[in-house]
Parts: C-alpha cells; sequence; structure tokens
C-alpha cells in the first residue's frame, strides 16, 4: 500500500528548485503554481533592497514542436530603498508577461527556469525606486529627511555664473 503522500510529494520534487521535466510533462501543456525561496534572487546588496517572503509563480508550460514554452506570471514582495530620503519601503513586484522557449532539439530532458525567473525580477525592479510620489528627499546641506519636517538650514544662494543664458533664445 503507498502511502498517500507520495504523489503529492512527487509533484512538488518534480518543478522544485524551477526544474522542469520534459518526459513527464502532459502533451497539452501543464499549470505550474506555487512558490519558491527569495534566496533565488541572490541579492549582494540587503542594504537597498532585499525581498520580505518568497516569489510567486504561476506558469503553464508546454511542448510546441521541438520547443517548450513557458509564460505565466511572477510577484514578490520587496524592500527597497527611496532614491530620493533613503528610507526603506516595501512594494510588491508584480510581471504579468513572463515568456521564455527553450530549444529542446538536443535531447534535453530536464529545462531549469531558475536563472531566467532571477533574471525576468531583476530586469523589472525600478531603477529609481521612490517611496511615494510626493516624496521630499534629503536636504542637499543637512541631509535631514524633508518628509519628517523642514529644516533649519538657509537656502544657498544661487549661482549666477550662468544666468546670461536664462535669456538665451535659439533658433
Amino acid at each position: 500500500m503507498t502511502s498517500p503522500f507520495i504523489i503529492p510529494l512527487f509533484d512538488i520534487l518534480r518543478f522544485s528548485f524551477m526544474k522542469i521535466e520534459i518526459p513527464k510533462l502532459a502533451p497539452e501543456g501543464e499549470q505550474f503554481t506555487g512558490a519558491e525561496p527569495a534566496a533565488l534572487l541572490q541579492l549582494d546588496v540587503p542594504e537597498q533592497i532585499r525581498a520580505e517572503g518568497p516569489i510567486q509563480y504561476d506558469f503553464f508550460a508546454q511542448l510546441l514542436g521541438h520547443e517548450l514554452v513557458v509564460r505565466g506570471s511572477l510577484s514578490a514582495d520587496l524592500a527597497v530603498t527611496c532614491g530620493r530620503c533613503a528610507e526603506m519601503f516595501s512594494t510588491n513586484m508584480a510581471i504579468s508577461d513572463f515568456l521564455r522557449t527553450f530549444d529542446l532539439s538536443g535531447g534535453q530532458e530536464i529545462v531549469d527556469l531558475t536563472d531566467d525567473i532571477r533574471e525576468e525580477v531583476l530586469l523589472h525592479l525600478p531603477h529609481y525606486p521612490v517611496c511615494k510620489p510626493d516624496c521630499q528627499g534629503l536636504c542637499p546641506q543637512c541631509g535631514c529627511n524633508l518628509n519628517q519636517g523642514a529644516c533649519d538650514c538657509k537656502a544657498q544662494a544661487a549661482d549666477l555664473r550662468w544666468s546670461g543664458l536664462d535669456g538665451l533664445k535659439l533658433k
């Protein structure tokens, strides 16, 4: 008599570490839904960005000729440093257009999606994250977070060396 846990455990192992076993894939394709640890991203700058939970995925994988087509969505909860005020804030990154094709003409039996998922998430990270659209940033003189209140710095006099160009009209 087999344990009722053997089949679910086999299904979990089948896609663990983001690998798809081609010979076990149904001809009409299969849906893969789950979560992978955030360590998959291998983020090297935890003071600027860090994952706050697992990477959620929902993929449909199908064989089309000699290609494996994987499409679906990814999401991850992240803590990111604001580019204006340097404070950490939480955000959810959702990727709804994940699409990869893999050539299987070489007799490949396992496709590992780990690097493709990591790449997709890293490419969707904001280049200049901002905690909120009206973030005031830091005072350029004392470094005070202006979202928490005004500082006591006096406004610096403008650099007038370039003021002659202000009235320039180009045709």
